[in-house]
């Protein structure tokens, strides 16, 4: 049940850091998860400021509203800004959580405000969206994140938390790293559960066995909700299935993921209000689909393992044939 909660302000938070300096944070592609987190992290004492493009009058004027099951805040950031190169001074943190797309190139988008010291924060689905941010910073610190969250945006400047919030943080390729741990403690003041791993990849891997079946179904089913996908017998079949194939190709290239994931993924999303997966909410909205983040690149990956994916691969086709521009007549 929502608490029933006076919004709480987060422009001027209490600072958890007490006698430390507030550590600055820029946010680049404040959507729905951008934005939650930002907003839990400046309430946590983070100089939180953030980049937008269609929201950016809104925010400017109103900050952005959070209707929450855990409460509902309004977030005010340090600074809107409307470009990356906006931001004059380097963050100690640089929170991406922009849509993996293959034509968005994160480098050359976050290059102007990339400093020496600051730690590079790559919020997003899909395999292998390290690496060409790890190529171009290869001096900075990069950690890999993932958010186990039901969020979205539904106007300019406000966002509906559904249910969970949870994230999985990783040094990039692997081990440990103080900036991590120093993170996790921003996480976790903001009471955000928050887990360390020292397997960025495996916890990818994990993560995609939800979102490689729950996302391409949602939209070819007609923009279905979990709970639709999750009440017809066929199609909790095809959910198992490419759950399946997933963790078939993750154990094939050496992330021994545990069959017990399945049951595990789908009595979490049982739990779950009727949530539209983030893909149906691009196909509904006209965006672009996260296609090869979630499919493409598994695919790929389990065909030069010699992995069988009759279930994804058909999946995929379907998707991409949607996906194609309709030809006028």
């Amino acid at each position: 049940m929502k608490a029933n909660h006076t919004p709480q302000e987060t422009q001027h938070p209490a600072n958890s850091l007490e006698s430390q300096e507030a550590p600055t944070l820029l946010v680049v592609g404040t959507g729905a998860v951008g934005g939650f987190y930002g907003a839990k992290l400046a309430q946590a004492g983070v100089q939180v400021s953030t980049v937008h493009r269609s929201d950016f009058d809104t925010v400017s004027q109103n900050g952005i509203h959070i209707d929450s099951i855990d409460g509902d805040l309004h977030f005010i950031p340090h600074r809107v800004l409307r470009r990356v190169a906006d931001c004059q001074t380097p963050p100690d943190y640089l929170l991406v959580t922009l849509k993996a797309l293959p034509d968005l190139e994160i480098a050359k988008i976050i290059e102007p405000v990339v400093g020496p010291k600051t730690v590079i924060i790559l919020l997003q689905n899909g395999l292998g969206v390290e690496s060409p941010v790890a190529h171009a910073f290869p001096e900075n610190t990069l950690i890999s994140a993932l958010a186990f969250i039901c969020v979205q945006r539904v106007a300019p400047g406000r966002i509906r938390h559904l249910c969970f919030g949870r994230i999985t943080i990783g040094c990039h390729p692997e081990g440990p790293s103080p900036a991590v741990t120093q993170l996790a403690r921003l996480f976790q003041s903001a009471h955000i559960p928050c887990h360390v791993t020292e397997s960025p990849a495996m916890a990818r891997w994990s993560k995609l066995v939800w979102n490689a079946s729950f996302n391409p179904i949602s939209v070819l089913a007609g923009n279905a909700t979990t709970k639709e996908m999750l009440d017809l017998p066929e199609s909790v079949e095809l959910i198992r299935n490419i759950m399946k194939e997933v963790i078939n190709i993750a154990r094939a290239t050496g992330h021994p993921l545990s069959d017990g994931l399945i049951e595990e993924n789908l009595q979490a999303t049982r739990q779950m209000q009727p949530y539209h997966t983030s893909m149906a909410l691009d196909f509904m909205a006209g965006r672009p689909l996260e296609t090869e983040a979630i499919l493409g690149t598994a695919i790929r990956i389990g065909r030069k393992a010699g992995i069988a994916t009759p279930c994804m691969e058909g999946v995929y086709a379907l998707l991409k044939l949607l996906e194609k521009p309709k030809k006028e007549e």
